[in-house]
């Protein structure tokens, strides 16, 4: 094996970013799909357009960038249009991420750890190595989503529930990390399963 993917993967609000920093803390590259998913919708990609074309201008705002909080609002509301963006989406951000594995292998890394939203949704489980679900409370996965994207917990709640479970995200993940919010637990959790994953896959 010359690169071990690692894919991390969770609920809103789980904790998926912080967990990938702590991989990257520990020496790992470290690629996230919604930084990817930001790129290849810029103007002037053909993610851009195709989008554009599906919804219209109304999702297009002024400085000539995506609405994607007009965008949200939509798909959340509608699931037909919500399948028909991630057929956009998927198969692009999958084309780029794998490209940007490549550049790290070719750089030399031993490992790297994604960030991958909709893992087990979108099928992009089937080219790592080793799965991991980031798992958080109810209440914190709310009230998380809440602050950052400054939504009423009924809305927080609304995108949790157009997700996979995260119950089931656990049981079909090789790991799962508890993230109770302290952030030296959570790097400690990260540095002693990665210890394991080593072992398990990159020990000779």
């Amino acid at each position: 094996m010359t690169l071990l993917k690692i894919a991390v993967t969770g609920s809103a609000g789980s904790g998926k970013t912080r967990v990938c920093k702590c991989f990257g803390k520990i020496g790992l590259a470290t690629l996230d799909c919604d930084v990817i998913a930001r790129q290849i919708v810029e103007p002037g990609r053909t993610g851009f357009s195709k989008i554009v074309e599906l919804f219209g201008n109304k999702v297009v705002q002024k400085n000539g960038e995506l609405d994607r909080a007009k965008l949200r609002s939509i798909i959340v509301d509608d699931s037909s249009l919500r399948k028909k963006l991630e057929n956009i989406l998927h198969p692009r951000i999958l084309d780029e991420m794998v490209s940007l594995m490549e550049k790290a292998e070719l750089a030399g890394k031993e490992a790297v750890a994604v960030e991958v939203p909709l893992l087990f949704e979108s099928g992009m489980d089937k080219i790592f190595h080793v799965t991991i679900a980031v798992i958080a409370s109810s209440q914190d996965l709310v009230a998380r989503i809440a602050a950052r994207d400054r939504v009423s917990a009924l809305d927080a709640q609304k995108i949790l529930d157009l997700q996979m479970p995260q119950v089931e995200k656990a049981n079909r993940a090789d790991h799962v990390i508890e993230n109770k919010g302290k952030h030296s637990e959570l790097f400690e959790s990260v540095d002693n399963l990665y210890t394991k994953i080593e072992k398990e896959f990159l020990t000779i």
